[in-house]
C-alpha cells in the first residue's frame, strides 16, 4: 500500500506545476526530498510542492535543478527542435 501511496505522490507531485514539463526523471529526483521534508504535507501534491519551494535552501541537487528550471526551458525541452510555424 506505501509503494501505491509513493507512486501516486509521484504522479501527483507534478500537477501544480502545469506550465512546467517535468518527466519521470524530475519526479524521481525529488520524491526523497518530498518524504524528508515535507512528510506532513503527503498526499496534498500542492502543499507538497509548496513546501519544496519553502524548503529550497535543503533540496538535494537534483530537486534542486528541477525547481530552479525556467518554465521556458521546460517547454523547450518539450517542442521539436525543426518547429516551424505554417503560413497560410
Amino acid at each position: 500500500m506505501l509503494k501505491f501511496s509513493v507512486l501516486a505522490f509521484v504522479l501527483t507531485i507534478t500537477a501544480p506545476f502545469s506550465a512546467m514539463a517535468y518527466s519521470q526523471q524530475d519526479a524521481d529526483a525529488c520524491t526523497p526530498d518530498a518524504f524528508r521534508l515535507c512528510q506532513q504535507a503527503i498526499p496534498d501534491a500542492g502543499r507538497v510542492a509548496a513546501c519544496l519551494v519553502q524548503n529550497r535552501r535543503q533540496l538535494s541537487p537534483a530537486c534542486s535543478a528541477v525547481f530552479s528550471r525556467p518554465a521556458a526551458a521546460s517547454a523547450a525541452r518539450e517542442r521539436p527542435a525543426n518547429f516551424e510555424r505554417t503560413h497560410y
